[in-house]
């Protein structure tokens, strides 16, 4: 009886979490991430972050644009998914972009640039390694905020 009823608890429970939140692309070239297919985007998936663009030395955020897929994020768009730009992971250079106020404020006017230009729902900010004190991530943060303003969303993940 035991085993039908942790049975019956994971249908139940896994039947509730039938789709993907959200879901990572890593379609751009392969500087960036490259082992996406043209779209292998779980169709159920209410979140699409794109992976990746990279902080550059003097904090301004470089996005593949000549394989950045611009008709996917319509089409994603189009079926109520919200995309975000994912910035950073293992290789970024984060510590460039907290290394001054000049370079936080280059990375927040490119980064507020580019998701203007692709038309994007927000940014995922995968901060993996940096020297910065939460106070300088923090005032980044809310620097970004202000330049992308409440509608978009932003995301932090470690």
């Amino acid at each position: 009886m035991k085993p039908t009823i942790i049975i019956l608890a994971f249908l139940t429970i896994s039947s509730f979490y039938s789709y993907p939140v959200s879901i990572f692309y890593c379609g751009f070239g392969g500087d960036f991430c490259g082992q996406s297919t043209t779209d292998d985007v779980n169709p159920k998936a209410k979140f699409v972050i794109l992976a990746f663009a990279n902080p550059q030395s003097d904090g301004s955020v470089l996005v593949d644009d000549a394989n950045f897929p611009a008709d996917l994020v319509k089409s994603w768009q189009a079926s109520g998914k919200k995309v975000l730009l994912s910035i950073g992971g293992q290789n970024g250079n984060w510590p460039f972009v907290f290394g001054s106020d000049a370079s936080v404020n280059t990375f927040v006017s490119t980064m507020a640039s580019a998701l203007d230009k692709y038309g994007l729902d927000g940014v995922d900010l995968d901060i993996e390694n940096y020297q910065a004190t939460p106070r300088t991530v923090v005032n980044a943060i809310k620097l970004l905020r202000a330049a992308i303003g409440d509608n978009r969303i932003i995301v932090v993940s470690p």
